[in-house]
């Protein structure tokens, strides 16, 4: 390999090494957030109707994506504690099934992902080795939950399951949109004026009135003080019937501050695809050594 490959490589790896971690962070916001609370309706100005979670619930589910599998072309911005790298990433689904991720940069690969519901691995190209584990292991050494469906999800812009029992989802409309959350918003304001500790997270999801298909996911806790802000915009109609979001943004305030950006573009739905991976024989297989 010449060295100009070699930095490209290199660079990659640092970028992809930190927003890895960053997601990691998020995710464990999404799985941490599973204690179930009520909130109250907000009336808004908007001329929207009001509907109950029942029914709010229906329609999201029935506007999610549905498909076999996807493929796509991805451009990703990340600014991470103030340190900025922007990649690419060709990704392809098949649904509950495989999620695969070529990152490159310039042009040439740097990490090939392959991950199961079982399995996570990937090969890291720049430092010749590779990765073999599980999510029951990430997670007992990252100390979180990780889970295929909560990634299959924010990937293509579908709910990630926030909720065990529907009657305790609250319904309600805030700027001009469906939402559906688990907090009251009066006991937090109670809770900020007498400068008490509320321990069980803000979890909401908007939807936008004329299709039902998500605009934001937000989860907020408040010890530790964690953020997770997923939004998405810009969608576009494929497949003929559905609408796809084309750009997403994550907003990740943990032990990091990240910031992602992520633009779509050559989607396409259920088509014959491979997912290839091979790893080189000469590479070498790490592990993470948990911390004592």
């Amino acid at each position: 390999m010449n060295s100009t490959n070699f930095y490209l490589l290199s660079f990659i790896n640092r970028g992809i090494k930190k927003v890895f971690y960053v997601f990691f962070i998020s995710l464990l916001i999404l799985t941490s957030c599973k204690q179930q609370k009520n909130i109250t309706k907000k009336n808004s100005k908007c001329n929207l109707d009001y509907k109950n979670p029942k029914t709010l619930n229906a329609n999201l589910k029935a506007n999610e994506l549905f498909f076999k599998s996807l493929n796509a072309k991805i451009a990703v911005e990340s600014n991470i504690d103030s340190s900025f790298n922007s990649f690419s990433v060709s990704l392809r689904i098949k649904k509950d099934s495989i999620i695969w991720m070529s990152v490159s940069k310039l042009g040439i690969e740097g990490i090939r992902i392959l991950i199961t519901k079982d399995s996570v691995k990937f090969i890291n190209r720049s430092n010749s080795n590779y990765f073999m584990g599980d999510f029951n292991y990430l997670s007992t050494l990252l100390n979180i939950q990780l889970d295929f469906e909560i990634l299959q999800s924010l990937l293509v812009g579908n709910s990630v399951t926030f909720y065990t029992e529907e009657e305790r989802l609250k319904a309600g409309i805030d700027n001009c949109q469906y939402m559906l959350a688990t907090i009251r918003k009066n006991k937090l304001r109670k809770v900020m004026e007498k400068g008490k500790e509320l321990k069980e997270p803000i979890q909401s999801i908007y939807m936008m009135p004329e299709t039902f298909k998500i605009s934001r996911i937000l989860f907020y806790e408040f010890n530790p003080e964690r953020i997770f802000d997923a939004q998405y915009y810009n969608f576009l109609e494929i497949d003929s019937t559905q609408k796809f979001p084309s750009e997403m943004s994550f907003l990740i305030k943990a032990q990091k501050n990240a910031a992602i950006n992520i633009k779509y573009s050559k989607i396409k739905l259920n088509e014959e695809q491979s997912f290839p991976f091979k790893i080189p024989e000469n590479y070498e297989q790490f592990t993470y050594k948990k911390k004592q």
